[in-house]
């Protein structure tokens, strides 16, 4: 038992730091409903993945990366703003994942599973591939911070400066879409967008320095996961709303420091 509850624990801190981190770059590139596009796009792909009988974490990655390259490259070049765009990736993401549990024959636990998300199920090849994902994305992010903040603020100053600041920005959203892929199962596809947007809103409005608001979300992600953990096994609740409370009140708790510090940082 002590063994389970290590990989749940584990599971919970390295994927909630994971999803921190992607959705502190989601959020500073301006587009927070990205991060429910790319979880419900995910989110298709595993379900239609799981219908065809083919890997459904292989197909969950191959959907968020689609969706990448639709809101990323192909969107440069179409008259469509990228928020419009999400929106309507996002209500067929949705769509195709109800189709593809629809179409489930037979006992549909595993396809439902993937819509509500079951940390205590998380094996360790899986949690393996968490913190992999985890670990290098915090590599990346440390190595080139400079970097990306130059793209993060103004892909057109970055240009300028002989950054290759498209491959960086598409680089990070493919990245952030396999952040997505391997908390899938484990968090939900319901589920994540809280753990994407919430700790990252938290710590912006505890502190406007970059540097300070990345390490600040990837803390308050963790503690998110790991307090909806304990949360779920105290009360005996489902993990993932679990987490999302726990997320949503390190919001609220944030908010309202902001507001006695005056709206200071």
């Amino acid at each position: 038992m002590a063994v389970l509850e290590l990989r749940w624990w584990l599971g919970a801190i390295l994927g909630g730091a994971g999803c921190g981190l992607a959705g502190f770059f989601l959020l500073a590139l301006d587009l927070p409903f990205l991060a429910v596009c790319l979880a419900h796009a995910a989110l298709a792909g595993a379900v239609l993945g799981h219908l065809a009988g083919l890997p459904p974490t292989v197909c969950a990655f191959a959907g968020a990366l689609l969706v990448a390259a639709l809101l990323g490259p192909a969107a440069d070049r179409v008259k469509v703003p990228v928020a419009t765009l999400s929106g309507i990736l996002f209500s067929l993401s949705l769509g195709l994942a109800f189709l593809g549990i629809g179409l489930t024959g037979g006992v549909r636990a595993p396809a439902m599973s993937l819509l509500w998300g079951n940390l205590l199920l998380l094996d360790w090849p899986r949690l393996a591939g968490i913190g992999l994902v985890t670990v290098i994305g915090g590599v990346l992010a440390l190595v080139f911070l400079k970097e990306l903040k130059a793209v993060l603020f103004s892909r057109a100053v970055a240009w300028s400066c002989g950054l290759p600041a498209g491959a960086i920005l598409y680089g990070l959203v493919a990245w952030c879409g396999l952040a997505i892929t391997v908390n899938l199962e484990a968090v939900g596809g319901l589920m994540l967008y809280s753990l994407l947007v919430n700790p990252a809103a938290a710590a912006r409005q505890l502190t406007d320095r970059f540097s300070r608001a990345l390490a600040l979300t990837v803390l308050l992600a963790a503690g998110s996961a790991a307090g909806g953990l304990a949360l779920a096994m105290g009360l005996d609740w489902p993990a993932g709303a679990s987490i999302v409370l726990v997320s949503s009140g390190m919001f609220a708790a944030a908010a309202i420091v902001r507001a006695q510090r005056g709206g200071a940082a």
